[in-house]
């Protein structure tokens, strides 16, 4: 009879641990490192879309899996600014702190493109 309630009791805090972390709503992680921009010259990027200088979008390093991350919002922080952009390419070059910028991204976080460089935080929405 023991053996019986501790099966019954360990089927029953499985159901409830998956519950649980069904419900959990997942945390952005902040990240900080560098944004640089780059020129899209309606080249066609990772995720398969032209790209424009003109449009929001971001490329994240490839070891982040970053064809995985096609589509998904970056919020990015830089200058006490925010904005958010899509994952649109992929950048070969950038280490995990790093992405790359479209200038349009680049400017609207008020950052001038002859800085070239600039200290961000970023999170995946």
């Amino acid at each position: 009879m023991l053996t019986l309630h501790a099966v019954y009791f360990t089927q029953i805090a499985t159901i409830v641990a998956i519950a649980a972390g069904a419900a959990a709503s997942p945390v952005a992680r902040q990240n900080s490192g560098q944004a640089t921009f780059y020129q899209a010259s309606g080249g066609t990027g990772s995720c398969g879309q032209q790209l424009s200088d003109s449009q929001m979008g971001v490329a994240v390093s490839s070891n982040m899996g970053c064809t995985t991350m096609c589509g998904k919002n970056v919020q990015i922080t830089s200058n006490g600014q925010t904005v958010s952009a899509p994952v649109v390419d992929c950048c070969p070059s950038c280490e995990s702190n790093h992405i790359d910028l479209l200038p349009k991204v680049f400017e609207s976080l008020g950052i001038s493109q002859s800085q070239g460089v600039a200290e961000v935080s970023f999170s995946f929405q």
